[in-house]
């Protein structure tokens, strides 16, 4: 088993004269990770920074995979469930999972295990334009485990999805968690930490991470 490790370094966020983030180094290898902070605190900015989503100063390294110079590969190491997914609405469900097999160069067959378990089987050919806050949120967690990726990054993990669906989710936590990879959640929801027990609770303070 290949113990995954995240690491930031020298990063600087700014939006015009407001600094959302600096501090000098921050790392964490393999287990569950929970971020938390109020409205508007910048977990969603700390998750799309990890992710490559918006420019900032410094670097972030998944395994001496640096964003900064090996940004395709870098991406490749992880998967990013946002907490409000948004997809064409004109792309069926199938349409859109297809396009992540393709990035991910994988194969389908987990893709069904996956839909097997949400029970998104008969909503796939569906448009997205038809689907509830729901059905986004679970197609987007189904592209979210597709592929082998180091790392997790499932922000507001359990936002609009029923008590089924969460035990899926926390049995494909538990599965991956066994392969050395990391998850980065937040949540407004209380987790069950028996399920998903925590390797550290950071919340951001001061442009900081701060263990709690």
């Amino acid at each position: 088993m290949d113990n995954t490790i995240l690491s930031l370094k020298k990063l600087v966020k700014k939006y015009g004269s407001h600094t959302v983030f600096e501090f000098e180094h921050w790392e964490i290898n393999q287990g569950i990770y929970l971020i938390k902070g109020g409205n508007g605190a910048g977990k969603t900015t700390l998750f799309k920074i990890i992710s490559g989503q918006t420019p900032f100063i410094g670097d972030a390294v998944i395994n001496n995979i640096s964003l900064n110079q090996q940004p395709q590969q870098y991406r490749s190491l992880l998967s990013y469930a946002e907490a409000e997914p948004q997809y064409p609405p004109f792309l069926t469900g199938n349409e859109v999972l297809d396009f992540h097999l393709h990035i991910r160069k994988t194969e389908r067959k987990t893709s069904n295990e996956l839909i097997e378990g949400f029970k998104m089987g008969d909503y796939m050919n569906n448009k997205i334009e038809s689907y509830s806050s729901g059905m986004l949120k679970k197609l987007s967690l189904i592209c979210a485990f597709t592929g082998a990726v180091k790392l997790y990054i499932l922000d507001e993990l359990m936002i609009t999805i029923d008590q089924a669906a969460i035990e899926v989710l926390y049995t494909l936590i538990k599965n991956h968690l066994r392969e050395g990879k990391i998850f980065l959640i937040s949540s407004h929801q209380e987790l069950d930490y028996a399920k998903v027990p925590m390797n550290g609770i950071f919340e951001i303070e001061n442009r900081q991470l701060k263990l709690c």
